[in-house]
């Protein structure tokens, strides 16, 4: 097997099956498989996966059962395979055409990449407008530091994996951004294929976006840490100052949808911050 697509899935049941339609719909001239990679599903997740790997053989499906969390249930579906390449795509998420030949061209360029994840499709555009711009042609930066390989949209060569260390449990929310930090200090250049575009399903209800922002913003105190620690110059422990002056001063959006959005999306990283700076012991907020 030249090739393995790992989908961790956690109780996708409404988007599974379009996520599997477009994946098994890519083409490309080697060998590949589909590893799916169920994290302890509640819902009818698993008989889905179960349904694909009886109707198509390159379908297989993996159970990461021990406990919960995303960079678990990518490492579960890593360590069950022996590809010389490793792609990364999540259940909720589309790939578009072209996709899987994409990212084989990209990593036959270099060891790990990227591309973009495209809000503009499946989302709303009130939701869609509510967290910033998602560059087409460049990968997204961590306070402008280094190059961020999306774990969503991702491709490594298996070696390369294997001697960064793979993702961390103890980053939940910024296993990627951790992930890449080591690459960028190791100095492995990621690479950007335009072409491995991935459609971007955005959490739309208010309270979802809290609680997704608080899991994003715990560890960036952390991550942080990290960055000072491999000798780069972190960003300063205040410098999320303006996000928090936001908070009050757009207070009036909240009447429109969009608003809601923004708004508990930026609280939900703010607060995460300040419980990560208490949590860790280091101030970054």
């Amino acid at each position: 097997m030249q090739i393995s697509v790992v989908m961790p899935l956690r109780n996708v049941e409404s988007t599974l099956a379009e996520a599997l339609e477009a994946l098994l719909a890519q083409k490309w001239s080697g060998d590949w498989e589909v590893v799916l990679v169920n994290n302890r599903s509640t819902d009818s997740t698993l008989a889905i996966c179960e349904e694909y790997a009886l109707r198509d053989e390159r379908v297989r499906v993996v159970q990461a059962a021990e406990r919960d969390g995303l960079a678990y249930a990518r490492q579960t579906g890593f360590d069950a395979t022996t590809s010389a390449m490793v792609l990364i795509c999540d259940g909720d998420d589309v790939v578009v055409p072209g996709w899987l030949a994409a990212m084989a061209g990209a990593l036959e360029r270099g060891e790990v990449a990227t591309g973009p994840c495209d809000v503009s499709v499946l989302n709303p555009q009130w939701l869609a407008n509510s967290r910033g711009v998602y560059p087409p042609d460049r990968p997204l930066e961590w306070q402008g530091i280094f190059p961020i390989a999306s774990g969503g949209n991702f491709g490594v060569r298996r070696d390369t994996f294997i001697r960064i260390g793979g993702f961390k449990d103890d980053f939940i929310g910024a296993e990627d951004h951790e992930f890449s930090l080591r690459l960028f200090v190791a100095k492995i250049p990621l690479i950007f294929e335009p072409n491995a575009r991935l459609l971007y399903r955005m959490r739309g209800e208010p309270r979802t976006l809290w609680r997704q922002g608080l899991t994003y913003g715990r560890n960036r105190p952390k991550l942080r840490r990290e960055v000072e620690r491999s000798g780069l110059r972190p960003p300063g422990r205040l410098s999320g100052w303006r996000s928090w002056v936001r908070l009050l001063t757009t207070l009036p959006r909240l009447r429109s949808s969009s608003g809601r959005a923004q708004w508990c999306w930026v609280a939900g990283v703010r607060l995460g911050h300040l419980q990560g700076s208490i949590r860790d012991r280091t101030v970054f907020l």
